[in-house]
């Protein structure tokens, strides 16, 4: 797995390596907060942790994808 930050206003330009695998979470607070980005190694990986996430009350700091789940994946 690789993380890595970009500020607010370079996320628009940037191009995921692997945005069917990767997912973003809000790295500080405030208006220009930077994000967090991570790739896991695969879809199913990252899907299953979503889900998890998915299980318990929502938070700011959750993982997000950047290519949407479709509706069986992470079961």
């Amino acid at each position: 797995m690789g993380t890595y930050t970009l500020p607010l206003g370079r996320i628009a330009e940037h191009e995921h390596p692997h945005p069917e695998r990767t997912a973003r979470k809000l790295a500080s607070s405030g208006i220009f907060a930077d994000y967090l980005f991570r790739v896991w190694p695969n879809r199913k990986a990252m899907a299953t942790t979503i889900r998890m996430q998915q299980r318990r009350a929502p938070r700011m700091d959750d993982w997000r994808p950047i290519v949407p789940l479709t509706d069986g994946e992470g079961y």
